[in-house]
Protein backbone atom coordinates (compact mmCIF):
# COMPACT_ATOMS: atom_id res chain seq x y z
CA UNK A 1 0.00 0.00 0.00
CA UNK A 2 1.32 3.43 -0.93
CA UNK A 3 1.75 6.01 1.84
CA UNK A 4 0.41 9.58 1.68
CA UNK A 5 0.66 12.60 3.97
CA UNK A 6 -1.97 15.35 4.09
CA UNK A 7 -0.46 18.86 4.06
CA UNK A 8 -3.16 21.51 4.51
CA UNK A 9 -5.94 19.15 3.45
CA UNK A 10 -8.38 21.05 5.67
CA UNK A 11 -11.71 19.38 6.40
CA UNK A 12 -11.02 15.92 5.04
CA UNK A 13 -12.48 15.71 1.54
CA UNK A 14 -9.12 15.24 -0.16
CA UNK A 15 -7.99 13.08 2.74
CA UNK A 16 -10.90 10.68 2.47
CA UNK A 17 -10.65 10.63 -1.31
CA UNK A 18 -7.01 9.54 -1.13
CA UNK A 19 -7.83 6.84 1.42
CA UNK A 20 -10.66 5.61 -0.81
CA UNK A 21 -8.12 5.49 -3.67
CA UNK A 22 -6.13 2.98 -1.60
CA UNK A 23 -3.51 5.13 0.17
CA UNK A 24 -2.44 4.67 3.77
CA UNK A 25 -2.68 8.02 5.53
CA UNK A 26 0.52 8.55 7.55
CA UNK A 27 0.22 12.17 8.65
CA UNK A 28 -1.78 15.40 8.61
CA UNK A 29 -0.04 18.77 8.73
CA UNK A 30 -1.90 22.06 9.22
CA UNK A 31 -1.09 25.64 10.17
CA UNK A 32 -1.53 26.82 13.75
CA UNK A 33 -5.14 26.35 14.84
CA UNK A 34 -5.48 23.06 13.01
CA UNK A 35 -8.30 24.12 10.71
CA UNK A 36 -10.28 21.00 9.82
CA UNK A 37 -8.25 18.60 11.98
CA UNK A 38 -11.26 17.91 14.23
CA UNK A 39 -13.23 16.62 11.23
CA UNK A 40 -10.55 14.04 10.49
CA UNK A 41 -9.97 13.06 14.12
CA UNK A 42 -13.68 12.30 14.49
CA UNK A 43 -13.58 10.04 11.45
CA UNK A 44 -10.65 7.74 12.02
CA UNK A 45 -13.02 4.85 11.39
CA UNK A 46 -12.84 5.93 7.73
CA UNK A 47 -9.31 7.38 7.61
CA UNK A 48 -7.43 4.79 9.65
CA UNK A 49 -5.23 5.12 12.74
CA UNK A 50 -1.77 5.17 11.19
CA UNK A 51 -1.46 8.96 11.20
CA UNK A 52 -0.80 11.79 13.59
CA UNK A 53 -1.74 15.43 13.17
CA UNK A 54 0.47 18.47 13.71
CA UNK A 55 -1.03 21.97 13.79
CA UNK A 56 1.86 24.39 14.06
CA UNK A 57 4.27 26.58 12.10
CA UNK A 58 5.22 24.95 8.76
CA UNK A 59 8.95 24.96 9.45
CA UNK A 60 8.34 22.63 12.41
CA UNK A 61 6.21 20.08 10.53
CA UNK A 62 7.77 16.65 10.90
CA UNK A 63 8.62 14.92 7.63
CA UNK A 64 7.44 11.33 7.28
CA UNK A 65 8.22 8.68 4.70
CA UNK A 66 5.53 8.96 2.04
CA UNK A 67 5.05 8.29 -1.65
CA UNK A 68 2.66 11.23 -2.05
CA UNK A 69 2.18 14.61 -0.38
CA UNK A 70 -1.26 16.08 -1.07
CA UNK A 71 -3.17 19.11 0.11
CA UNK A 72 -5.42 22.07 -0.47
CA UNK A 73 -3.66 25.32 0.54
CA UNK A 74 -5.96 28.38 0.51
CA UNK A 75 -7.01 29.43 -2.99
CA UNK A 76 -8.11 32.97 -2.11
CA UNK A 77 -5.04 34.47 -3.77
CA UNK A 78 -6.66 33.61 -7.11
CA UNK A 79 -10.34 33.32 -6.26
CA UNK A 80 -12.84 35.69 -7.86
CA UNK A 81 -14.47 35.91 -4.43
CA UNK A 82 -11.42 37.74 -3.09
CA UNK A 83 -10.95 41.49 -3.43
CA UNK A 84 -9.06 42.38 -6.63
CA UNK A 85 -6.25 44.04 -4.71
CA UNK A 86 -5.74 40.80 -2.76
CA UNK A 87 -5.47 38.54 -5.82
CA UNK A 88 -2.39 37.48 -7.71
CA UNK A 89 0.90 35.65 -7.39
CA UNK A 90 2.11 38.04 -4.68
CA UNK A 91 -0.96 37.71 -2.45
CA UNK A 92 0.22 37.06 1.13
CA UNK A 93 -2.07 34.01 1.41
CA UNK A 94 0.07 32.22 -1.18
CA UNK A 95 2.66 31.61 1.53
CA UNK A 96 0.59 28.48 2.19
CA UNK A 97 1.45 27.17 -1.29
CA UNK A 98 5.13 27.85 -0.66
CA UNK A 99 4.84 26.08 2.70
CA UNK A 100 3.30 23.08 0.91
CA UNK A 101 6.17 22.90 -1.60
CA UNK A 102 8.80 23.34 1.12
CA UNK A 103 7.31 20.51 3.14
CA UNK A 104 6.92 18.27 0.10
CA UNK A 105 10.61 18.84 -0.72
CA UNK A 106 11.56 17.73 2.80
CA UNK A 107 9.46 14.57 2.47
CA UNK A 108 10.75 13.95 -1.09
CA UNK A 109 7.84 11.84 -2.32
CA UNK A 110 7.38 10.51 -5.83
CA UNK A 111 4.34 12.76 -6.38
CA UNK A 112 3.18 16.02 -4.79
CA UNK A 113 -0.24 17.44 -5.61
CA UNK A 114 -2.41 20.28 -4.35
CA UNK A 115 -5.74 21.67 -5.47
CA UNK A 116 -6.61 25.32 -6.15
CA UNK A 117 -8.94 27.37 -8.33
CA UNK A 118 -8.35 27.34 -12.08
CA UNK A 119 -7.12 30.94 -12.13
CA UNK A 120 -3.99 29.70 -10.39
CA UNK A 121 -3.23 28.12 -13.78
CA UNK A 122 -5.02 30.40 -16.27
CA UNK A 123 -3.72 33.74 -14.97
CA UNK A 124 -0.30 34.61 -16.39
CA UNK A 125 1.14 35.36 -12.96
CA UNK A 126 -0.53 32.25 -11.58
CA UNK A 127 1.11 30.03 -14.17
CA UNK A 128 4.47 31.59 -13.39
CA UNK A 129 3.92 30.93 -9.67
CA UNK A 130 3.09 27.28 -10.37
CA UNK A 131 6.36 26.98 -12.28
CA UNK A 132 8.30 28.63 -9.46
CA UNK A 133 6.84 26.15 -6.98
CA UNK A 134 8.14 23.34 -9.17
CA UNK A 135 11.53 25.08 -9.31
CA UNK A 136 11.61 25.23 -5.51
CA UNK A 137 11.07 21.46 -5.40
CA UNK A 138 13.95 20.95 -7.83
CA UNK A 139 16.27 23.35 -6.00
CA UNK A 140 15.58 21.76 -2.62
CA UNK A 141 15.77 18.11 -3.70
CA UNK A 142 18.17 18.12 -6.64
CA UNK A 143 15.65 15.98 -8.52
CA UNK A 144 13.90 16.62 -11.84
CA UNK A 145 10.13 17.02 -11.47
CA UNK A 146 7.57 16.96 -14.28
CA UNK A 147 4.77 19.49 -13.80
CA UNK A 148 1.22 18.58 -14.79
CA UNK A 149 -1.52 21.21 -14.69
CA UNK A 150 -4.71 19.18 -14.25
CA UNK A 151 -7.93 21.14 -14.67
CA UNK A 152 -11.00 19.21 -13.66
CA UNK A 153 -14.62 19.51 -12.56
CA UNK A 154 -16.41 17.57 -9.83
CA UNK A 155 -19.22 16.79 -12.28
CA UNK A 156 -16.75 15.13 -14.62
CA UNK A 157 -15.20 12.82 -12.03
CA UNK A 158 -18.21 11.42 -10.15
CA UNK A 159 -19.09 14.39 -7.96
CA UNK A 160 -22.32 16.29 -7.44
CA UNK A 161 -21.46 19.93 -8.13
CA UNK A 162 -20.41 22.19 -10.97
CA UNK A 163 -17.06 22.82 -9.32
CA UNK A 164 -14.22 23.71 -11.69
CA UNK A 165 -10.84 23.36 -10.03
CA UNK A 166 -7.15 22.76 -10.70
CA UNK A 167 -4.48 20.31 -9.53
CA UNK A 168 -0.83 21.34 -9.40
CA UNK A 169 0.90 17.99 -9.71
CA UNK A 170 4.66 17.40 -9.82
CA UNK A 171 6.01 13.91 -10.24
CA UNK A 172 9.17 11.85 -10.54
CA UNK A 173 7.31 9.05 -12.34
CA UNK A 174 5.35 9.22 -15.62
CA UNK A 175 1.77 10.44 -15.09
CA UNK A 176 -1.36 10.48 -17.24
CA UNK A 177 -5.12 9.98 -17.20
CA UNK A 178 -7.73 8.58 -19.55
CA UNK A 179 -10.38 10.93 -20.96
CA UNK A 180 -14.06 9.99 -20.80
CA UNK A 181 -17.33 11.92 -20.74
CA UNK A 182 -19.41 11.18 -17.67
CA UNK A 183 -23.12 10.90 -18.39
CA UNK A 184 -24.66 10.14 -14.98
CA UNK A 185 -24.53 13.61 -13.42
CA UNK A 186 -27.09 14.26 -10.64
CA UNK A 187 -29.59 17.02 -10.20
CA UNK A 188 -29.82 18.66 -6.79
CA UNK A 189 -33.00 16.72 -6.01
CA UNK A 190 -31.10 13.48 -6.53
CA UNK A 191 -28.62 14.53 -3.84
CA UNK A 192 -31.09 15.73 -1.19
CA UNK A 193 -34.50 14.08 -1.69
CA UNK A 194 -34.11 11.07 0.62
CA UNK A 195 -33.28 13.41 3.54
CA UNK A 196 -36.43 15.53 3.17
CA UNK A 197 -38.48 13.98 5.98
CA UNK A 198 -35.77 13.87 8.61
CA UNK A 199 -35.97 15.94 11.78
CA UNK A 200 -33.56 18.84 12.15
CA UNK A 201 -31.26 17.46 14.84
CA UNK A 202 -27.60 16.66 15.47
CA UNK A 203 -28.10 13.08 16.60
CA UNK A 204 -28.27 10.00 14.42
CA UNK A 205 -31.74 9.14 13.15
CA UNK A 206 -33.12 6.51 10.79
CA UNK A 207 -33.75 7.21 7.12
CA UNK A 208 -37.45 7.66 6.40
CA UNK A 209 -37.39 7.57 2.61
CA UNK A 210 -35.82 5.21 0.07
CA UNK A 211 -32.53 6.33 -1.51
CA UNK A 212 -32.31 8.07 -4.85
CA UNK A 213 -30.22 6.54 -7.61
CA UNK A 214 -27.42 8.88 -6.60
CA UNK A 215 -27.58 8.55 -2.82
CA UNK A 216 -27.92 4.77 -2.53
CA UNK A 217 -24.18 4.19 -2.20
CA UNK A 218 -23.69 7.26 0.04
CA UNK A 219 -26.05 6.04 2.80
CA UNK A 220 -24.82 4.39 5.97
CA UNK A 221 -25.16 0.64 6.34
CA UNK A 222 -26.33 1.31 9.92
CA UNK A 223 -29.52 2.87 8.57
CA UNK A 224 -28.77 6.00 10.62
CA UNK A 225 -27.49 9.44 9.69
CA UNK A 226 -26.42 12.36 11.91
CA UNK A 227 -25.72 16.06 11.41
CA UNK A 228 -29.04 17.01 9.79
CA UNK A 229 -29.00 20.45 11.39
CA UNK A 230 -28.96 24.01 10.10
CA UNK A 231 -27.05 27.05 11.31
CA UNK A 232 -28.94 29.49 13.50
CA UNK A 233 -27.94 33.15 13.71
CA UNK A 234 -29.41 36.64 13.04
CA UNK A 235 -28.91 36.35 9.27
CA UNK A 236 -30.81 33.05 9.19
CA UNK A 237 -33.64 34.69 11.13
CA UNK A 238 -33.82 37.50 8.56
CA UNK A 239 -33.92 34.95 5.73
CA UNK A 240 -36.71 33.05 7.46
CA UNK A 241 -38.70 36.26 7.95
CA UNK A 242 -38.35 37.18 4.27
CA UNK A 243 -39.53 33.72 3.20
CA UNK A 244 -42.57 34.01 5.44
CA UNK A 245 -43.43 37.50 4.25
CA UNK A 246 -42.63 37.46 0.54
CA UNK A 247 -41.77 33.94 -0.54
CA UNK A 248 -38.45 33.01 -2.11
CA UNK A 249 -38.30 31.53 -5.60
CA UNK A 250 -35.66 29.27 -7.16
CA UNK A 251 -32.57 31.19 -8.20
CA UNK A 252 -33.53 34.34 -6.27
CA UNK A 253 -30.98 36.02 -4.04
CA UNK A 254 -31.72 38.01 -0.91
CA UNK A 255 -31.73 41.47 -2.56
CA UNK A 256 -34.62 40.47 -4.87
CA UNK A 257 -36.67 39.06 -2.01
CA UNK A 258 -35.98 41.99 0.32
CA UNK A 259 -37.10 44.47 -2.34
CA UNK A 260 -40.26 42.45 -2.99
CA UNK A 261 -41.06 42.31 0.73
CA UNK A 262 -40.62 46.07 1.00
CA UNK A 263 -42.86 46.70 -2.01
CA UNK A 264 -45.53 44.32 -0.67
CA UNK A 265 -45.60 45.57 2.93
CA UNK A 266 -43.96 49.00 2.90
CA UNK A 267 -41.25 47.79 5.27
CA UNK A 268 -38.86 44.94 5.92
CA UNK A 269 -39.34 42.40 8.74
CA UNK A 270 -38.53 43.54 12.28
CA UNK A 271 -35.29 41.53 12.19
CA UNK A 272 -34.01 44.10 9.64
CA UNK A 273 -34.80 47.12 11.84
CA UNK A 274 -31.15 48.08 12.42
CA UNK A 275 -30.26 48.02 8.71
CA UNK A 276 -33.51 48.79 6.87
CA UNK A 277 -32.76 52.46 6.20
CA UNK A 278 -29.33 51.69 4.70
CA UNK A 279 -30.72 48.90 2.55
CA UNK A 280 -33.43 51.11 1.10
CA UNK A 281 -30.85 53.83 0.36
CA UNK A 282 -28.66 51.25 -1.42
CA UNK A 283 -31.64 49.92 -3.41
CA UNK A 284 -31.34 46.65 -1.45
CA UNK A 285 -27.89 45.82 -2.84
CA UNK A 286 -26.15 43.58 -0.33
CA UNK A 287 -22.89 42.63 -1.99
CA UNK A 288 -21.50 40.06 -4.41
CA UNK A 289 -21.95 36.88 -2.36
CA UNK A 290 -25.39 36.75 -0.76
CA UNK A 291 -27.92 34.06 0.23
CA UNK A 292 -29.65 32.39 -2.73
CA UNK A 293 -32.09 29.54 -3.24
CA UNK A 294 -30.59 26.85 -5.45
CA UNK A 295 -32.65 25.27 -8.23
CA UNK A 296 -33.59 21.64 -7.57
CA UNK A 297 -33.50 20.64 -11.23
CA UNK A 298 -29.99 22.01 -11.76
CA UNK A 299 -26.58 20.80 -10.68
CA UNK A 300 -25.37 21.64 -7.21
CA UNK A 301 -23.17 24.71 -7.25
CA UNK A 302 -19.92 25.52 -5.46
CA UNK A 303 -20.11 25.06 -1.71
CA UNK A 304 -18.07 27.75 0.03
CA UNK A 305 -17.08 28.26 3.64
CA UNK A 306 -20.24 30.29 4.17
CA UNK A 307 -22.58 27.86 2.43
CA UNK A 308 -24.62 26.99 5.50
CA UNK A 309 -25.87 30.55 5.72
CA UNK A 310 -25.82 31.29 1.99
CA UNK A 311 -27.80 28.44 0.42
CA UNK A 312 -31.55 27.97 0.78
CA UNK A 313 -32.85 24.47 0.22
CA UNK A 314 -34.25 24.20 -3.33
CA UNK A 315 -37.83 23.41 -2.24
CA UNK A 316 -38.00 23.42 1.60
CA UNK A 317 -38.23 26.75 3.40
CA UNK A 318 -34.98 26.50 5.32
CA UNK A 319 -31.22 26.63 4.80
CA UNK A 320 -29.38 23.48 3.78
CA UNK A 321 -28.10 21.34 6.64
CA UNK A 322 -24.61 20.17 7.53
CA UNK A 323 -25.49 16.72 6.21
CA UNK A 324 -26.84 18.07 2.94
CA UNK A 325 -23.70 20.15 2.57
CA UNK A 326 -21.62 17.04 3.24
CA UNK A 327 -23.56 15.24 0.49
CA UNK A 328 -22.64 17.96 -2.03
CA UNK A 329 -18.99 17.73 -0.93
CA UNK A 330 -19.03 13.97 -1.51
CA UNK A 331 -18.84 12.73 2.08
CA UNK A 332 -20.69 9.46 2.79
CA UNK A 333 -23.32 9.44 5.51
CA UNK A 334 -20.87 7.45 7.68
CA UNK A 335 -18.76 10.62 7.98
CA UNK A 336 -19.52 11.75 11.55
CA UNK A 337 -20.75 15.31 12.06
CA UNK A 338 -22.31 15.41 15.54
CA UNK A 339 -19.02 14.84 17.44
CA UNK A 340 -17.53 18.02 15.94
CA UNK A 341 -20.58 20.28 16.26
CA UNK A 342 -18.77 22.51 18.78
CA UNK A 343 -15.34 22.50 17.11
CA UNK A 344 -13.86 25.94 16.32
CA UNK A 345 -14.61 26.99 12.76
CA UNK A 346 -17.09 24.14 12.35
CA UNK A 347 -19.40 26.09 10.05
CA UNK A 348 -16.58 27.21 7.75
CA UNK A 349 -14.84 23.88 7.25
CA UNK A 350 -17.35 22.37 4.85
CA UNK A 351 -16.56 24.42 1.79
CA UNK A 352 -12.87 24.91 2.57
CA UNK A 353 -11.51 21.96 0.72
CA UNK A 354 -11.91 19.51 -2.08
CA UNK A 355 -14.78 17.16 -2.87
CA UNK A 356 -14.19 13.53 -1.95
CA UNK A 357 -14.74 12.32 -5.52
CA UNK A 358 -12.11 14.69 -6.93
CA UNK A 359 -9.62 13.49 -4.33
CA UNK A 360 -10.37 9.86 -5.15
CA UNK A 361 -10.12 10.52 -8.91
CA UNK A 362 -6.68 12.11 -8.80
CA UNK A 363 -5.59 9.55 -6.20
CA UNK A 364 -6.52 6.67 -8.48
CA UNK A 365 -4.53 8.12 -11.37
CA UNK A 366 -1.57 8.72 -9.06
CA UNK A 367 -1.78 5.08 -7.97
CA UNK A 368 -1.70 4.00 -11.60
CA UNK A 369 1.39 6.15 -12.11
CA UNK A 370 3.12 4.68 -9.06
CA UNK A 371 2.28 1.20 -10.36
CA UNK A 372 4.05 2.04 -13.60
CA UNK A 373 0.77 2.04 -15.53
CA UNK A 374 -0.11 5.72 -16.07
CA UNK A 375 -3.03 6.79 -18.23
CA UNK A 376 -2.27 7.32 -21.90
CA UNK A 377 -3.16 11.03 -21.93
CA UNK A 378 -0.34 13.12 -20.47
CA UNK A 379 -1.72 16.45 -21.66
CA UNK A 380 -0.65 19.13 -24.08
CA UNK A 381 2.99 20.20 -23.90
CA UNK A 382 3.49 23.66 -22.35
CA UNK A 383 7.23 23.60 -21.85
CA UNK A 384 10.13 21.51 -20.65
CA UNK A 385 8.67 18.68 -18.55
CA UNK A 386 5.39 20.61 -18.33
CA UNK A 387 1.97 19.42 -19.50
CA UNK A 388 -1.59 20.78 -19.46
CA UNK A 389 -4.52 18.38 -18.87
CA UNK A 390 -7.97 19.93 -19.17
CA UNK A 391 -10.82 17.61 -18.13
CA UNK A 392 -13.12 20.47 -17.08
CA UNK A 393 -15.84 19.63 -19.60
CA UNK A 394 -15.63 15.84 -19.57
CA UNK A 395 -19.31 15.28 -18.76
CA UNK A 396 -22.59 15.27 -20.64
CA UNK A 397 -24.63 18.38 -19.69
CA UNK A 398 -28.18 18.00 -18.41
CA UNK A 399 -30.78 18.42 -21.13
Amino acid sequence: MYRAVDCQGFAGGFTLGMVQAGFELVGKREMKGGFGVANCEANRHLLGDTWTAEARAPESWTPVRADVVFGNPPCSGFSVMSAKEFRGAHSPINHCMWAFAEYAARVRPLVAVFESVQMARTRTDGLELMRLLRKLMEDRTGDSWTLHHVRHNALAVGGAAMRKRYFWLVTRVPFGIERERRADVPRLRDIFADLDNLQLEWGAQPYRQPPTWWSKDKRSDTGLVDGHMTVRNPLIQRISDLVAGAGWGPGEHISIVARRHYEMHGHLPKSFAAVEKKLVERDFQMGYTTPVRWRGENYARVITGGALQMVLHPYLDRMITYRETARVMGFPDDWNIKPIRNAPGMQLTWGKGITVQCGRWIGEWITRALDGQPGSYRGEVLGDREFDIDATHDFVPLS
